[in-house]
């Protein structure tokens, strides 16, 4: 060890003498420095952009805890306030619903409150099947009910309504599934596909096509008819004339009353009274007379009488109004004081019939057209949404219209978000005056022209 060390000191002593008497070469003979050739820097590579996903949403409230999911291919999907309500619907004959609503609404999710509620519409029809099984909605295992039932609106045709949820942080998530003419296990696998990839939280923008809401025309008869008399919905006159225009993006409603009497043209019949449409030729030609009439495409009817009126009423619950006059009337057999009232079925046709009184029959329109309204708002948010579109398959039992279960997936988005104090009750502008040898009511051509363009507008 020591010779090492020895001769390693001895070849650094020659090494740094050698350096120390080696002669300089001149100055101009320096050869420049070689320069080492350096790699170019490779130039700075942007950050990937995350890939969007196709058919992704994602809502983006400010209220509850958000959420995403990826729309299945083929399904039209609309959202309403940021996300608190979502529908997905594929063709006419199925549809999806995302509802979103505080957990203090529903009181307790424990004890199956939301499934005796939205499974109480069964006792009143007769479901082929009951379902309460199992779910998986993501991770989790949720609770899953339902009921097929035969449909009045598609006939012979079964439909299936299927509902699950969960609570998060304080809301309650509700999915909800109708479909007419397809299996239970489709229907199945379409709320399967939509929570496989349901996430909490904030995610990516939306790349999901999201469709706009639009507005609906719906034309409300009811018929001066009964099972012991002549007429009916085929043939009879319609007492009780009402265009109802919805928005179904603003959630505002427009009633139009017109009375049964205003002189008008039928077409292929002339000039005459406007409830003669019905007698004439049915609801064909009283929607073509009325649509002349508003310049307003009718997009649906629906026809009540005598008959249908009481039970449907009486099946609702009742229903509230405010009286504003005291009645008595032998004719319809209404007697009721100035005041709220909650009316039965025949209640509510007497009041719907009596036109004794300040304003006459113009009153007795402006009472049909609350009692309505007033139908419409008997039950919550929730509950419409919970019993629909089968409540309006058993309402079916008391009248007719030519809707079918697409029709009512249209208006099922804004189910419960249009409120009575949004539908405003309107006549056209028009007075009684005799039409040769016929009382009549006629109308202000301008300003009836102005009233309708003024609705489509809406």
């Amino acid at each position: 060890m020591i010779i090492l060390v020895v001769f390693g000191l001895i070849g650094v002593a020659i090494f740094f003498t050698l350096n120390r008497e080696a002669p300089r070469q001149p100055a101009e003979e320096e050869q420049p420095p070689v320069r080492q050739e350096t790699e170019e820097p490779e130039p700075e590579q942007e950050p990937e952009t995350e890939q969007a996903i196709p058919n992704f949403y994602s809502s983006s409230s400010n209220r509850f805890t958000n959420y995403s999911f990826i729309s299945p291919e083929g399904w039209n999907l609309k959202q309403e306030e940021n996300g608190s309500r979502v529908t997905l619907s594929k063709g006419s004959s199925q549809a999806l619903m995302i509802l979103v609503e505080e957990a203090e609404v529903i009181d307790d999710l424990e004890d199956k409150q939301i499934a005796d509620s939205y499974l109480e519409i069964t006792e009143d029809m007769e479901p082929i099947q009951i379902i309460e099984e199992d779910f998986s909605w993501g991770q989790d295992k949720v609770s899953l009910y339902g009921y097929v039932y035969e449909s009045k609106l598609e006939q012979e045709t079964e439909s299936i309504d299927l509902l699950c949820w969960q609570e998060h942080q304080g809301y309650a998530y509700m999915l909800k599934y109708i479909g007419s003419g397809v299996s239970l296990q489709e229907a199945r696998s379409a709320m399967g596909e939509l929570v496989s990839n349901f996430n909490w939280g904030q995610a990516p923008a939306t790349t999901a096509n999201v469709s706009e809401s639009d507005s609906v025309n719906i034309l409300i008869l009811g018929d001066d008819s009964a099972f012991d008399r002549a007429g009916g919905r085929v043939s009879g006159r319609t007492d009780i004339i009402i265009l109802m225009h919805l928005n179904l993006e603003t959630y505002k409603g427009t009633i139009v009353t017109i009375p049964r009497d205003t002189w008008v043209e039928i077409p292929g019949h002339g000039s005459t009274k406007i409830n003669a449409a019905h007698a004439l030729g049915g609801n064909e030609l009283t929607v073509e007379t009325i649509e002349n009439f508003s310049g307003l495409e009718i997009d649906n009817y629906i026809i009540t009488d005598f008959d249908g009126f009481v039970p449907l009423v009486d099946f609702l619950g009742g229903v509230t109004v405010e009286v504003t006059e005291d009645l008595a009337d032998g004719f319809s057999n209404c007697y009721l004081d100035k005041g709220v009232h909650h009316l039965n079925g025949e209640q509510a046709l007497a009041l719907s019939r009596n036109r004794h009184r300040t304003d006459g029959a113009y009153a007795r329109e402006r009472e049909a057209a609350k009692i309505i309204v007033a139908l419409y708002d008997q039950k919550t948010t929730l509950e419409k949404i919970l019993s629909m579109p089968a409540l309006v398959n058993y309402l079916l039992n008391y009248t007719w219209t030519d809707m079918d279960f697409g029709d009512v997936l249209r208006l099922l988005p804004a189910m419960g978000k249009i409120k009575a104090q949004d539908i405003e009750i309107t006549t056209i502008p028009s007075w009684p005056q005799m039409v040769g040898e016929a009382s009549a009511v006629v109308y202000d051509p301008e300003a009836t022209a102005q009233l309708f363009e003024e609705i489509k507008n809406q």
